[in-house]
């Protein structure tokens, strides 16, 4: 009788968890010294928490929670600068919702077309200078956006693995502040990531 149903919805919604390496696009990632909004940022990893509610087979509403962290690239920066300067890493956490356009390509392939929009909060790296600290991170709030798309592969049951490409970016405004607390300067940094994961996920 499910079956026979013309096509009547018996799951709505899913939960998925996916991750996978984070690629720097753009000046984030750039390494070019002259390059003033340069970030040498570095490939790094992303972890996801993804919700899915469908209104229909074909429309629904989206949201995730995100985690992206990203090494610089420290030859480039002591090549560049006064020997004995060291940082750490860019980091980032946020949450967004959006739309969710769901196309079934069969009974256990689905693809999903997303756009969302949310908030994030990101840090500088932390610099040193021979092991003393010389510039403070600096953790900043942020308009994020992210777009993808995803391929859900069903398994037996209501469980199924999901697999993913987005794209995320966002531009906070960073203060560069030195260990007494003085702001040097003010920066912006466009910090664009491509990111390819993979998961599992159940439907309920």
């Amino acid at each position: 009788m499910a079956q026979g149903s013309k096509g009547k919805m018996t799951t709505r919604s899913f939960l998925a968890f996916h991750g996978g390496p984070s690629f720097t696009v753009g000046a984030f990632g750039s390494r070019d010294v002259n390059n003033n909004d340069a970030g040498f940022a570095k490939t790094g990893f992303n972890l996801n928490l993804q919700y899915g509610y469908h209104f229909n087979k074909s429309a629904g509403l989206t949201g995730s929670v995100l985690y992206g962290r990203y090494n610089l690239d420290k030859a480039s920066l002591l090549n560049a600068t006064t020997p004995g300067v060291n940082a750490d890493h860019w980091q980032f956490y946020g949450v967004a919702i959006g739309p969710m356009l769901t196309h079934e390509i069969s009974n256990k392939v689905a693809a999903d077309l997303r756009v969302m929009v949310g908030m994030a909060n990101a840090n500088t790296p932390k610099f040193t200078y021979e092991g003393l600290l010389a510039i403070k991170q600096d953790w900043q709030s942020a308009l994020l956006f992210q777009g993808g798309m995803d391929l859900r592969f069903n398994l037996a049951g209501k469980a199924f693995i999901f697999t993913n490409a987005d794209y995320v970016w966002m531009q906070p405004e960073f203060k560069i502040e030195s260990p007494d607390g003085t702001v040097v300067d003010r920066r912006h940094q466009n910090i664009g990531v491509i990111n390819l994961n993979g998961g599992v996920g159940f439907r309920f």
